[in-house]
C-alpha cells in the first residue's frame, strides 16, 4: 500500500503536467517529463522518512500546493506567454487595477488541475483505517534511493541540454528557454535562487566588452537642427496595426487614423517588442531604446535606475519635458521612473477631470483635450509623452459610446475591443483637429504608435478566424504589428514606408530627425538606408524579408526561418547570422538595466 500510495502521488502529479502543457499549448518532450518527474522525486523524498499515517496527508498537501503553482503559471502564461517568477511578485501587486482583464482569461476547466487532490483524498478516505509499520532504517534507505534517483533523472537531461546549448544558464535570454532546459521545478528553483541573490547582491560592474559595445553604438552629430520643434509622442493602448484600414460589416474602424496617413509617414511593418510589462514595457522601450527584461518589468524591478533616455537627452538639449497619463501617479512606479529618465513634469490623475471615465480612467477624448492644455503651459521647445488608456482590456465602454454594428460577431470581448478602437480613433481625430486649431500642429513633430496587441490574437480566437490566419507568418503579423505614424514638422503629404522596425527604433528616429548626439541606443533610425533588426524577448526577430521564430525547446539558433512574402519556411541559414546578434543585444540590454550600466563611470 505504501508503494501504491507513492506511485499514485507521482502519477497524479505527472498527469497534471500533461494537462498543464495541453492548456498552455506548450511542448512536453521526454526530457521535460524526466526533469519534472525527477523534481518530484527529489522534493518528496523526505516524506518517505515519515510514518504512513502523517505521510499520506503531506502528499495531499503537496498535490494541492503543486496545483496552485501550476494554475498560477497557467493564468499568467495566458496573459504574458511566460511563467511566474520571484521578480514578478512586485508586479503582481499592480495587477489589482487591471484584474478584470486578467480574470477574463480564467476558464472553468482550469480547475481540473485540482482533480487529482480529490482523487487522492477519496483514496485516503477508503484507506483511513489501514496502518503500515516500516522500520526507520528501511524508510531511510528508501528515501535515499528515491532522492538519488530523482537527482539522476533531473541531472541527466539538464547536463545534456547545457552541453547541447553550449552556453551557461546565465546566458539565457528567455524564461521559457530556462523552463525547457530545467523543467518546471528547475525553472522555479533557479528563479528563487536568482531572486534571493538579486536581493542581497551588490550592484555589478559592466565588463570591458560590454563597455566597448556601448561606446561603439553611441552616435554623434555635427550640428543639431536650426529650429528645435516641439515633440508630441502618443502611445495608444492595445492598438494593433490590423485595425488600420479594416472594415467590419462595412464600417471603417479607424477613419481618422486612415486619414492621418495622408499627411504623415506610415509604417505598416512596425512591431511591438513588449514582454511581461506590456504597457510599461512599451513606454520603457520607446523612451530608452532598450529591450524589456526577460522576467518582470523594469518599472517594478529597477525604478531607481537611469538609462540616458530620450527625455533626459532632450532636456539636456533645451527641451521642457512632460509625461501625461490620467491615472494614479505611483501606479507601476511611474512617478519614480519618469523622473529618473528625464521628465521634468508628470501630469497624472489629479491633473485631469474626474468625470466621464471609460474603463480604467478618464476617456481619451478628454485626456487628449486636457493634455493639449497642459502642453500650452510648457516652455518651448517641449517634449510631451502621452499614455492613453481607453482601449485597455477588458475594453469596457458605455453603450451610448458604441458606434459599430457588430452583428455576426460572437466574442463579447472582441466586440468591446472594436468599439473602444473606434472611440479612440475619434479621440485622435479630435486631438489632431484641436492641435491644428491652436497652431500646434504644422511645425511640431507628432508621433502616434500602438503599445501592444489586444490579447485577442491567440490561436482559434475569433479575431484569428475572421482574419483567416492559416500560417505562422500571418499569426505573427497579427499578434506583433502595431501602427506607427510620424508627422514631421511642416509635412503635408503622406508616405508609406515598408521597411520593418520596432518600438526600440522610435527614440533613435527622433534623435536622427533632430540631428543630435546620442548616448547608447540599441535601436536604429527608421529613416536611414540600413535595414533594422527587430528582435523580441524570446529570441525571435524580423529582418529584411525574413521572420525567424525561435524554438525554445531546441538549441539556440535552431528555430524556423520564414520568407515573409511567400510565408513559406526557408533554409535556416538565411536567418543564422542575426540569431547570434539578437542574443548579444538582449544580453547587453539586460546587463545595462540590471547593473545600471549607463550610469557607471
Amino acid at each position: 500500500m505504501i508503494v501504491f500510495g507513492y506511485a499514485l502521488y507521482l502519477l497524479l502529479g505527472t498527469l497534471k503536467f500533461v494537462l498543464f502543457s495541453f492548456y498552455t499549448n506548450t511542448a512536453f518532450p521526454v526530457d521535460l517529463f524526466l526533469m519534472n518527474l525527477g523534481g518530484m522525486f527529489v522534493l518528496s523524498s523526505w516524506t518517505l522518512l515519515i510514518q504512513w499515517k502523517k505521510r499520506r496527508w503531506i502528499w495531499l498537501g503537496l498535490l494541492i500546493a503543486h496545483s496552485f503553482l501550476l494554475i498560477s503559471d497557467l493564468w499568467y502564461y495566458r496573459y504574458f506567454e511566460d511563467f511566474l517568477s520571484v521578480s514578478l511578485m512586485s508586479q503582481m501587486l499592480q495587477m489589482g487595477d487591471v484584474s478584470s482583464g486578467f480574470a477574463a482569461l480564467i476558464l472553468p476547466s482550469d480547475f481540473l488541475l485540482f482533480a487529482d487532490s480529490l482523487i487522492f483524498l477519496a483514496i485516503l478516505f477508503f484507506t483511513r483505517k489501514k496502518t503500515f509499520a516500516v522500520t526507520k532504517s528501511k524508510r531511510q534507505k528508501t528515501a535515499g534511493l528515491v532522492f538519488l534517483t530523482g537527482v539522476l533523472l533531473f541531472a541527466a537531461p539538464v547536463t545534456y541540454s547545457v552541453v547541447k546549448e553550449d552556453q551557461r544558464l546565465s546566458q539565457s535570454v528567455s524564461d521559457m528557454r530556462d523552463y525547457y532546459q530545467l523543467g518546471f521545478w528547475g525553472y522555479h528553483g533557479l528563479d528563487l535562487f536568482r531572486g534571493i541573490q538579486g536581493a542581497i547582491a551588490s550592484e555589478e560592474s559592466l565588463t570591458a566588452s560590454e563597455r566597448q559595445r556601448i561606446e561603439d553604438n553611441s552616435t554623434s552629430a555635427v550640428d543639431g537642427v536650426t529650429k528645435k520643434p516641439n515633440i508630441i509622442l502618443v502611445q495608444l493602448e492595445s492598438f494593433q496595426e490590423s485595425v488600420i484600414d479594416q472594415k467590419v460589416n462595412g464600417q471603417t474602424l479607424t477613419p481618422n487614423l486612415n486619414k492621418l496617413k495622408q499627411e504623415s509617414l506610415y509604417f505598416p511593418s512596425f512591431y511591438h517588442q513588449t514582454h511581461e510589462g506590456r504597457t510599461s514595457d512599451a513606454e520603457f522601450i520607446t523612451n530608452t531604446s532598450l529591450y524589456p527584461l526577460k522576467s518582470g518589468s523594469v518599472y517594478t524591478r529597477f525604478p531607481d535606475n537611469e538609462f540616458d533616455a530620450l527625455p533626459d537627452l532632450l532636456r539636456t538639449n533645451g527641451y521642457d519635458t512632460a509625461a501625461m497619463h490620467a491615472y494614479e501617479k505611483g501606479f507601476w512606479n511611474r512617478d519614480q521612473v519618469y523622473q529618473n529618465i528625464g521628465f521634468k513634469h508628470f501630469f497624472s490623475q489629479d491633473d485631469y477631470p474626474k468625470q466621464k471615465k471609460i474603463g480604467m480612467a478618464l476617456n481619451d477624448k478628454q485626456f487628449f483635450q486636457k493634455s493639449i492644455e497642459h502642453m500650452e503651459t510648457l516652455k518651448e521647445p517641449y517634449f510631451s509623452f502621452l499614455v492613453a488608456l481607453t482601449s485597455h482590456t477588458p475594453y469596457e465602454i458605455p453603450k451610448d459610446e458604441q458606434q459599430l454594428d457588430l452583428s455576426g460577431y460572437e466574442d463579447p470581448m472582441l466586440k468591446r475591443y472594436y468599439q473602444t478602437i473606434r472611440y479612440v480613433d475619434g479621440a485622435v481625430g479630435q486631438m489632431v483637429k484641436e492641435l491644428k486649431k491652436k497652431d500646434m500642429w504644422d511645425d511640431t513633430l507628432v508621433i502616434f504608435y500602438g503599445d501592444h496587441d489586444s490579447g485577442l490574437t491567440n490561436k482559434d480566437s475569433e479575431m484569428q478566424q475572421k482574419a483567416q490566419i492559416d500560417n505562422a507568418v500571418d499569426a505573427f503579423e497579427l499578434d506583433r504589428r502595431v501602427p506607427l505614424f510620424i508627422k514631421k514638422p511642416n509635412q503635408d503629404t503622406g508616405k508609406t514606408i515598408q521597411e520593418n522596425g520596432g518600438q526600440i527604433d522610435i527614440a533613435p528616429t527622433i534623435v536622427d530627425l533632430l540631428n543630435l548626439d546620442a548616448p547608447y541606443m540599441t535601436g536604429h533610425s527608421l529613416l536611414d538606408d540600413e535595414p533594422n533588426l527587430t528582435a523580441f524577448r524570446d529570441g525571435s526577430f524580423r529582418y529584411k524579408d525574413y521572420y525567424y521564430e525561435a524554438n525554445l525547446t531546441e538549441k539556440a539558433g535552431n528555430g524556423i526561418c520564414y520568407d515573409v512574402s511567400t510565408k513559406k519556411q526557408v533554409d535556416r541559414d538565411m536567418c543564422q547570422s542575426q540569431t547570434k546578434q539578437v542574443r548579444k543585444d538582449l544580453q547587453l540590454s539586460d546587463a545595462i538595466i540590471e547593473k545600471n550600466g549607463l550610469e557607471q563611470d
